[in-house]
């Protein structure tokens, strides 16, 4: 049915034959829809170099695959590719992380939560779609706190605030390195010997027995627990448990 016969059913108004030519449309449709999808097909996954493949329907530029090893897929014969560095992908980021810093170590509410004796435990952008650009996580360690910051797109800065027995986030390196030497100071006017010894630090627990709540997990301080051993998998010899909100050790000694 020609274009023109479709004008005159409209002019003359006719419900029957309007009703027909909607069919007759919807019919009509179909394969153009389907030569359109096909025509689209060269240009899925065109790739420099194959122009031809680009403007022939139905052909697809050869790609490798999961088969060949390599994801995700690229176009073979691919040339003058030249990857992004890392260094200068690593230098954007710690721009960009920097700035989240300064907006977020700003705001009026996350000073006043830090105090003066902190540390700043983690730092992280955010790697998925939500309003979310950065998050820092401090410690406090005058009030023993955990302060969660975050800073969204819009520029707005938020904080949470937790007590050291709520939450606490996994040991910052400097903390490892401070309670070690708190540590082996203690065990060496104690006159143990830990010559040749590797010390390791780690977040310590309370026991289950000084739990006083359902929601205290943690030490009510910040409290780290130093082994000194020989290393290669053996048990340790000596141990400690050190404080790092008052610069203590709590106790030391040979492992029981």
């Amino acid at each position: 049915m020609e274009l023109a016969d479709f004008r005159l059913y409209f002019a003359a108004g006719s419900r029957e034959m309007a009703g027909r030519k909607r069919r007759v449309i919807g019919m009509a449709v179909v394969p153009l829809l389907v030569v359109a999808c096909g025509e689209s097909d060269g240009v899925r996954f065109g790739g420099p170099g194959d122009e031809q493949a680009l403007l022939t329907p139905g052909v697809h530029t050869p790609h490798t695959g999961p088969s060949d090893g390599i994801w995700p897929p690229q176009p073979e014969g691919m040339t003058g590719a030249e990857p992004f560095p890392a260094s200068a992908r690593a230098g954007v980021l710690s721009g960009v992380l920097a700035a989240a810093r300064k907006s977020i170590l700003n705001n009026p509410q996350v000073r006043s939560g830090l105090g003066t004796d902190y540390r700043e435990i983690e730092a992280t952008l955010s790697d998925d779609k939500s309003d979310q650009v950065a998050g820092i996580v401090f410690y406090n360690y005058t009030t023993d706190e955990t302060i969660e910051a975050s800073l969204a797109a819009d520029g707005t800065v938020s904080s949470r605030v937790s007590g050291a027995s709520v939450y606490q986030p996994m040991e910052h390196p400097q903390e490892q390195t401070d309670a070690i030497v708190l540590a082996q100071t203690a065990l060496t006017n104690s006159s143990f010997d830990i010559t040749g010894l590797q010390a390791t630090a780690m977040l310590a627990f309370p026991p289950l027995s000084d739990i006083e709540s359902n929601e205290a997990h943690f030490y009510q301080h910040r409290v780290l627990y130093v082994t000194f051993g020989p290393g290669a998998g053996e048990l340790p010899v000596y141990t400690a448990l050190v404080d790092l909100s008052n610069a203590s050790v709590i106790e030391h000694g040979p492992v029981k």
